[in-house]
């Protein structure tokens, strides 16, 4: 249980969808549900030069984590390219002045329902916390033209209820739950963390980075993800480097 709470593994994806516009593939390095626990300078080394941005989908910390853990795991992500962070519950038990310094210093962007333009036809959109009711579809999308390719991040997976296909969302990708964090078999307090295509759209719940309450896992082994995406043709490719 200790052992799969502390693994350090990077799970690779190659995403290949015909709706995206480029002709050079995009790696992000997702991230979530750091709470305690301090980034292994294993998963850096793994990624660095391997990824183009890094997106942390929310509860980078909790009350009660010192505030020099989470600007070290800042200093340790920068490493991998620039950082985008999109706030989940926890987060919000710790004053974000606090953290506001940190995330200046290492020019780290937030996404509250905003969203940034990764190129002039791919767009990363970030929720603010659903379970807080803080989340805002329609200022989420605003300003994103219609005809671009979406990225969403929400900490919460949930956040997939108020998408439809209309929407024209590529990619969700969440956390949250910590695919149950303690499971008994198949049985969980949330569902184990996986990929689906929902509405259309590709989801990645992952199970998370750290844990909540006791530093423990089973059946819901520690996660990061290297995800990336490309057009179809361009998939054999990136699988034979």
């Amino acid at each position: 249980m200790w052992k799969e709470a502390f693994r350090n593994h990077v799970k690779e994806t190659v995403l290949a969808d015909r709706r995206f516009p480029e002709k050079a593939p995009l790696a992000l390095f997702f991230i979530s549900d750091i709470h305690c626990r301090l980034v292994h300078p294993s998963i850096i080394r793994h990624v660095k030069g391997r990824a183009d941005l890094v997106v942390i989908g929310g509860d980078l910390y909790e009350g009660g984590v010192n505030i020099k853990r989470i600007h070290e795991n800042i200093e340790r992500l920068s490493q991998i390219g620039p950082i985008f962070f999109v706030p989940g519950n926890n987060d919000y038990e710790i004053a974000f002045e606090k953290i506001a310094p940190i995330f200046s210093k290492w020019n780290v962007t937030m996404l509250k329902n905003q969203s940034v333009a990764l190129s002039d036809d791919v767009f990363l959109l970030g929720t603010d916390d659903l379970s807080k009711g803080k989340s805002d579809k329609a200022t989420l999308f605003d300003g994103v033209p219609s005809h671009a390719f979406k990225i969403i991040c929400s900490h919460n997976p949930a956040f997939i209820r108020v998408l439809n296909q209309g929407d024209r969302v590529a990619l969700l990708l969440s956390g949250h739950t910590h695919g149950g964090q303690i499971r008994l078999g198949r049985w969980g307090m949330y569902e184990k963390g996986r990929w689906r295509t929902v509405k259309g759209i590709h989801t990645l719940v992952s199970n998370g980075y750290g844990t909540t309450g006791v530093p423990l896992r089973l059946g819901a082994r520690a996660e990061t993800h290297l995800i990336t995406i490309c057009r179809p043709e361009e998939k054999i490719e990136i699988l034979r480097r």
